[in-house]
């Protein structure tokens, strides 16, 4: 997002990278870098770290799933309803439906979020967003996110009607498990010894999902403390949030620069502190890190 501020003769440009996300993720075309800005505000989610390879990551969902319905367990997978969700019915869809794989074509599989339910109408209504590999695969009649044996939950009664289940993958939201069905669907399965949780996104500190995602022992669901005795995995090449690399790339790819200063936002202190780092290796311009809260003057 780009704001426009004037004041008398003086213009002013101020850019809000917003979740930057990764390249060559699937269905929408991939973000543009802008011209020049005098100011930058950009995120740090993955400011010190690199994200495992996209192709790789998609293979250990693919195992999880595979391994953990041989075992009679479900996955839950939490998911952000918009952009996340989709791109994993992408990916199972990619192995149902072009790389025949028939083990998985027999999993039911769950969307249990009226929210991602309402954003996957809307993918299929946007098509002009879609990215050539996207344009490529509907020219072939493959149904980029619907597949026969998925089945999209609308009423509390069916979402509720998956714990007498097993043997399934459930996609749900919120993707931090702090609200949402995924809370529900959490406590009838992270208890269990058979099921899979598999991380697809960031879990910010504090939140029920990085408690999870830190091996911890037991958790509190709904004023419950639940033993965690689920296998826990992080498919982090998989989030929305560029990592450190495509953070830079962005940056080193705005073609006449930032002109005043840049400010790094929306990261925790460890990762911010190594992007300002890096940015400050291979440009001059000023960096700063605000403080929570704090007013900053231009």
């Amino acid at each position: 997002m780009i704001l426009k501020v004037k004041e008398k003769s003086n213009e002013v440009l101020i850019t809000f990278s917003g979740d930057l996300g990764n390249n060559n993720m699937p269905i929408i075309r991939d973000y543009e870098y802008i011209d020049y800005s005098d100011y930058l505000i950009i995120e740090s989610t993955y400011g010190d770290r690199l994200h495992g390879n996209k192709t790789e990551e998609i293979k250990k969902l693919y195992d999880i799933i595979i391994n953990t319905v041989k075992r009679g367990g479900n996955v839950i997978i939490p998911a952000f309803s918009v952009g996340r969700a989709q791109e994993i019915l992408y990916f199972l869809n990619y192995y149902i439906d072009v790389e025949k794989r028939k083990e998985l074509s027999n999993v039911e599989i769950y969307l249990d979020s009226p929210l991602a339910r309402e954003a996957l109408e809307i993918y299929e209504k946007h098509k002009e967003c879609y990215d050539e590999e996207a344009i490529n695969l509907l020219s072939k009649d493959f149904d980029l996110l619907r597949f026969n044996n998925l089945y999209t939950i609308s009423s509390a009664e069916e979402s509720m009607a998956l714990n007498d289940k097993n043997g399934i993958v459930i996609i749900s939201s919120s993707g931090m498990c702090e609200a949402g069905r995924i809370k529900h669907h959490l406590k009838h399965n992270i208890w269990k010894d058979t099921t899979s949780i598999v991380f697809v996104g960031y879990q910010a500190e504090g939140t029920l999902g990085r408690k999870i995602l830190d091996n911890a022992k037991k958790v509190r669901i709904f004023g419950e403390e639940m033993v965690v005795k689920a296998k826990i995995y992080n498919l982090a090449g998989l989030s929305g949030h560029a990592d450190i690399e495509g953070l830079i790339n962005w940056v080193k790819n705005i073609k006449n620069g930032i002109s005043r200063k840049i400010f790094i936002v929306h990261g925790e202190e460890k990762a911010s502190e190594n992007f300002k780092k890096e940015i400050e290796k291979s440009m001059k311009t000023s960096v700063y890190i605000p403080e929570l809260f704090e007013k900053v003057e231009l």
